[in-house]
């Protein structure tokens, strides 16, 4: 591995060269025929790096994305034996992508801003002879694939946990890990039989409800695959050849996903076929869709592994040029009226609770004032009594009409509200009225058309307008001119 000289160095890229350790360089018949091969990659890692390296460089600019709303994908590929679960998982004493991702997630949700609501919702499963199984709860059996009205796949049946603890997630991460399908081989003693992805998602609304509410969704996948092996090398029999065989058919269809999606949109553009392997049709979005994807490519020193770790490297150098189309998840959700009486409780204790944090920071505010006054007193003992009781006075009499203020604003934001759901309660009774009586002229008039044009057509005049919707008529402009009457004042309380 090693750096590129020149204008390659803007791009911060590296180049990783595979030597062929059967290469003579007395052999005169292979003289120009070498197998060296070149490959350039974002970034590279030697034996030296440590997970925190690998995470800062990979995984960790995709947390903020995820919190904004934004899908985002990290997945392992290589051989078996090559260290692919010990970079997602690690160790306790040097944790890897799992850990970290989660424990940086959680204080970035710490330390956004208060006006959110968010939630946390987690899945771990893993793909097992090509049968899907809930690592969190084993008892449900093997699940299946279903899509959507929307094209999305989802997995019948999966357990989500829904928490905002991270020691939480960590306890049922190393819960499922316990789970995974692991077996020893000639190749690796603590090989993964399956492909175990984790999924966690991140929901986020407005905390103040509203008639309309914004909510985005921010999901991340991460994957630790099952590596490729081959049957001489792992020396697998009956079981073991069974398991690795649904290994290899599973990445085959991976790089064969790869592959196409690599040459998308060129002379070459193939058909991606996400149907051949159920490891493919869930990394849909990650691969070609909407999904920050990053891919982590661990290939082995070993010089027997020369033919994997070029396979490796190949469709690694493909995989970086697939171009997705991101886009933040954001669903707009509008209530029915019958639901206005919950979203009034919800906002009457916001209300409650903001009076409450008024209260305790006003009392913290008393007791710094209070200690404040002590020390202007102690620093101009020269001045009278009378004018240090005058001039704690004014400051209290300026602190008390500032709180008086606010909560004259909380109360005419709530009155403004109610006001709103009320007219827009009428406004929709009036709406329906028209509405029915639009459509019962319109059956009147195909009825007239239908009668004998000899017949003397009879006037029929509209039905009456109920009382409830002269009713409502009547109070709409009352009800306008006490919203602009709320809405003067309160600008009369910001001026």
């Amino acid at each position: 591995m090693k750096d590129l000289p020149g204008e390659w160095k803007d791009h911060q890229l590296t180049m990783v060269v595979l030597m062929d350790p059967c290469e003579d360089a007395d052999n005169v018949l292979r003289a120009n025929r070498s197998r060296e091969k070149t490959y350039m990659f974002d970034v590279a890692f030697d034996y030296a790096a440590t997970q925190e390296d690998v995470y800062v460089a990979t995984t960790k600019n995709l947390i903020d994305g995820v919190i904004a709303g934004y899908n985002a994908t990290v997945f392992a590929y290589g051989p078996t034996g090559a260290g692919k679960t010990y970079t997602m998982l690690g160790l306790d004493s040097e944790p890897g992508i799992y850990i970290r991702t989660l424990n940086d997630l959680f204080t970035a949700i710490e330390d956004s801003t208060e006006d959110l609501n968010c939630s946390v919702y987690m899945s771990y499963i893993e793909i097992y002879n090509e049968m899907i199984r809930d690592l969190l709860n084993p008892s449900s059996g093997y699940l299946e694939l279903r899509e959507d009205a929307k094209g999305e796949i989802r997995i019948a049946g999966i357990t989500e946990f829904s928490t905002c603890n991270a020691k939480e997630i960590m306890a049922l991460l190393t819960k499922g890990n316990k789970l995974r399908t692991q077996e020893s081989t000639a190749a690796n003693k603590t090989s993964s039989r399956s492909h175990a992805i984790l999924q966690v998602a991140v929901k986020q609304k407005s905390r103040v409800k509203d008639i309309n509410e914004e909510v985005r969704v921010g999901k991340l996948f991460m994957v630790d695959l099952a590596g490729t092996e081959r049957a001489s090398q792992t020396q697998n029999r009956g079981k073991r050849m069974k398991e690795g065989a649904h290994i290899n058919r599973s990445l085959l269809a991976l790089a064969n996903c790869i592959n196409a999606l690599s040459e998308k949109g060129g002379k070459g553009a193939q058909f991606v076929n996400y149907r051949d392997s159920k490891l493919t049709r869930l990394l849909k979005d990650a691969l070609g869709g909407n999904s920050r994807t990053v891919m982590i490519t661990h290939i082995s020193p070993a010089s027997s592994n020369f033919e994997e770790s070029r396979n490796t490297l190949v469709y690694a150098d493909k995989a970086k040029n697939i171009r997705n189309k991101v886009k933040r998840n954001l669903m707009n959700v509008s209530y029915h009226l019958a639901q206005y009486t919950s979203i009034i409780s919800d906002l009457r204790s916001e209300i409650d609770r903001l009076r409450a944090k008024i209260d305790q920071q006003s009392q913290e505010q008393q007791k710094g004032e209070k200690a404040g006054i002590c020390d202007i007193k102690a620093e101009v003992q020269e001045y009278s009594h009378g004018e240090m009781a005058l001039l704690q006075e004014q400051l209290l009499s300026a602190f008390r009409e500032q709180m008086e203020i606010r909560r004259s604003l909380m109360e005419l934001e709530n009155c403004n509200m109610e006001l709103h759901i009320d007219t827009s309660r009428h406004l929709l009774t009036i709406s329906d009225w028209e509405r029915d009586r639009a459509r019962a002229r319109r059956v009147r008039e195909v009825t007239e058309e239908k009668r004998d044009r000899g017949n003397v057509e009879e006037q029929e005049s509209g039905p009456e307008e109920p009382q409830y919707v002269t009713a409502a008529r009547e109070e709409i402009g009352p009800l306008l001119a006490e919203q602009r009457k709320t809405m003067e004042q309160k600008v009369s309380k910001f001026n």
